[in-house]
């Protein structure tokens, strides 16, 4: 059983969880318009609250952004009003994205295409509407895995097995950049690091966190899965640190996995379901 998530529910925390200090934000939009060039036609998927999309206007891409989350959307523009900058967005489902064939110069994901349920048909629907010699990028917020928040995120992601053990999160993780190769879209290079930065947090700030549902592990579960969860969680984090309000240094990068797109479009696939 693939748990649910619904986005409309976590909009005002959203940008809380994602944020990115300025200069990193600012670092992120030119990493990905360097490998796309000034003035491309860029769509983001599952565009959210406008926090890669904003970036990467900046840097000098025209972007569409499309999610299907009205509560998201309606964020994103009123930062981009507030930003002084044009996004088109559209609410729209991304495993049946109403745009033409070979549309887009390029088409960004960022922490969204493993959450398709029919991930395969949305990864489809990616491909047809990337114009042949196109790129596919995915980004990704890595944090150190040995630091306090990568390990109660790994405990938290446990516990919820646990307590829900025919449940797992929805989609495919790291099958899709092996699909969107069978598809003609394979991985061009290595990853690219687009900001490196450091962040200042206690296990304490962490478990609340997790406990406000800033965290997307958090977001499908009910309030008393999430309530012994983080009991579980807490008590683990007290055995590991004495000090739970003691503020620890977390790394983070931001990656980029570019996939370039060859001749053969795939048809229109129908689909069903939701981000």
């Amino acid at each position: 059983m693939a748990l649910e998530i619904t986005f409309d529910n976590i909009a005002s925390v959203y940008d809380v969880q994602r944020a990115h200090p300025p200069d990193v934000a600012a670092a992120i939009g030119q990493a990905i318009v360097r490998q796309l060039g000034q003035g491309r036609l860029v769509l983001e998927i599952g565009v959210g609250t406008g926090r890669i999309a904003l970036p990467v206007a900046g840097a000098g891409a025209i972007v569409v952004g499309i999610d299907i989350s009205p509560g998201m959307l309606a964020t994103a523009r009123e930062r981009a009003t507030q930003a002084g900058m044009s996004l088109q967005l559209v609410q729209a489902d991304a495993q049946s994205l109403p745009f033409a064939n070979t549309t887009f110069d390029a088409v960004l994901a960022v922490h969204v295409l493993h959450l398709l349920l029919d991930w395969r048909g949305g990864l489809a629907e990616i491909v047809r509407v990337t114009k042949p010699g196109g790129l596919i990028i995915q980004g990704v917020d890595w944090r150190d895995p040995s630091s306090c928040v990568g390990m109660l995120r790994a405990h938290l992601r446990q516990v919820v097995m646990e307590l829900l053990p025919g449940a797992r999160p929805p989609g495919a993780g790291a099958a899709v950049s092996q699909h969107l190769a069978k598809l003609g879209a394979p991985v061009i290079g290595e990853a690219i690091e687009a900001a490196r930065w450091q962040r200042t947090l206690s296990p304490a700030e962490v478990i609340e966190g997790m406990a406000a549902r800033i965290d997307a592990e958090t977001w499908a579960l009910s309030d008393d899965i999430l309530a012994e969860a983080i009991a579980r969680v807490k008590s683990w984090a007290q055995q590991r640190w004495p000090d739970l309000n003691e503020p620890q240094i977390v790394e983070h990068r931001f990656l980029l996995t570019i996939h370039r797109v060859g001749e053969r479009i795939p048809a229109r696939v129908e689909q069903s379901g939701g981000r």
